[in-house]
């Protein structure tokens, strides 16, 4: 019989990486900590902090745009983490990108809405529906205004977790790559560096996979239509 993999057969990785990082070895680290996230069975905060740490080693390695790259994919599996949100500003700061969160009214709302994970999100809908009818049972069995306004104040928290919901689902888009590129990337019509070109995007930008070569990646973004760009160019934040 095959063992099943457990936490701690990871553990020994764990350290040395952390050992690497703290001897300068920062290469080493993230190859480490990669091999680590590779495990499928890791829970999403873990599998955040691994994302985290790696995006360290990418900004001590003076590669700015793929630290921005890592943290961001870890604040889709640990979106309250105030260490990684800073991190991400340095790093976008150092890779000459607009900040993640500018500090305005929509940028607040934004990054409320997407504090909570889907799972947190879902839990907190059901816990909603939950105080909300026991409020119209309540209201049903006894009435008096007391159930009713118990009834609205359900209703709020009911919208609320609603829309906790759908921010935690459009933080979390599954195929969601970013362009990590220097000048950006090419947009291709074909899988292949003599293709026609159809513009190109900025670096920060994303897309949305639709089809996958080993050296490729086809992207759609918006509503123009499908595009080729290399592979090395991009990110995938789903991890």
């Amino acid at each position: 019989m095959v063992a099943a993999e457990s936490a701690a057969d990871t553990l020994p990785q764990v350290h040395a990486a952390a050992e690497a990082y703290r001897a300068g070895e920062y290469e080493r680290a993230a190859q480490l900590w990669t091999t680590v996230l590779a495990h499928e069975y890791l829970p999403a905060a873990e599998r955040g902090r691994l994302c985290h740490n790696i995006g360290n080693a990418a900004f001590r390695r003076e590669r700015p745009a793929e630290a921005v790259a890592w943290y961001t994919a870890s604040l889709r599996l640990r979106p309250r983490s105030g260490d990684t949100w800073a991190n991400l500003e340095l790093a976008r700061t150092g890779a000459g990108w607009d900040p993640e969160d500018r500090g305005d009214l929509g940028a607040t709302l934004r990054r409320l809405f997407t504090s909570l994970t889907a799972p947190e999100a879902d839990a907190a809908a059901l816990l909603a529906l939950a105080l909300l009818a026991l409020a119209l049972g309540g209201e049903a069995l006894r009435g008096g205004a007391l159930w009713r306004r118990a009834i609205v104040a359900g209703l709020l928290v009911l919208a609320l977790a609603a829309a906790w919901a759908v921010g935690s689902r459009l933080r979390e888009t599954p195929d969601e790559w970013l362009v990590t590129a220097r000048e950006g990337t090419s947009l291709r019509s074909e899988p292949r560096p003599d293709a026609v070109s159809l513009g190109r995007l900025a670096p920060g930008a994303r897309g949305l996979a639709v089809d996958e070569l080993p050296e490729w990646v086809r992207l759609k973004a918006d509503d123009a239509p499908a595009f080729w760009v290399r592979r090395a160019d991009v990110f995938a934040l789903e991890r």
